[in-house]
Order: C-alpha cells, then sequence, then structure tokens
C-alpha cells in the first residue's frame, strides 16, 4: 500500500471552503437554541435586571462614586507645579468605597 502526499495548500482550501458555510449555520442555530434560555432568565428575573435598567439606589451609588472621582480629577490637574520640592512624591490618601 503506497502513501500519496497531502497538498496543504488544497487541503487548507478545502477546510475553509467548508467553514465559510458552517460557521454561519452554526451561529444561526444557536440564536434560536439560546433563546429560550434566555427568555426563562428574563422571565425569571435572573437577568430581568439588565432589561429593566438599574435600580434608584444602584444609580445613586454610581453617581456619587463619578461625582468624587470628578472631585479627585480636579484635584489632581490643579494649577501647573513650579516648586522642584513640590515635585517629589508625596503621600496619597486612599480611600475604601462601601459597596
Amino acid at each position: 500500500m503506497e502513501i500519496q502526499p497531502v497538498n496543504l495548500t488544497e487541503l487548507a482550501a478545502v477546510i475553509m471552503s467548508c467553514l465559510i458555510v458552517l460557521i454561519p449555520v452554526m451561529g444561526v442555530t444557536a440564536r434560536f437554541a439560546v433563546k429560550p434560555l434566555i427568555d426563562a432568565l428574563v422571565q425569571s428575573g435572573v437577568l430581568g435586571a439588565l432589561k429593566q435598567g438599574a435600580p434608584e439606589a444602584e444609580l445613586g451609588r454610581l453617581s456619587r462614586r463619578v461625582l468624587e472621582l470628578e472631585q479627585v480629577v480636579a484635584r489632581l490637574e490643579g494649577p501647573p507645579v513650579t516648586d522642584e520640592r513640590s515635585l517629589e512624591p508625596q503621600p496619597v490618601e486612599l480611600r475604601r468605597l462601601r459597596t
């Protein structure tokens, strides 16, 4: 029994042409297979919060955090430094945000 040589270029072309058809077919199949699962999760409330948006308390917390970050940035952007002593590293006060 004699083994024939394999042309890698033709083999790659065949594999690529099969993938051109198989990838979209698998995507459409997965979309229809996963849709009932996602609908059930949304209806049960697990993903309901994502559909309805964040609660008011969460929005308030996020707005406070953004306000604090804006204040920190404003302090860091302060006036330009002209004194060489102020170019030395200074301790930074770190605060842990409550979650």
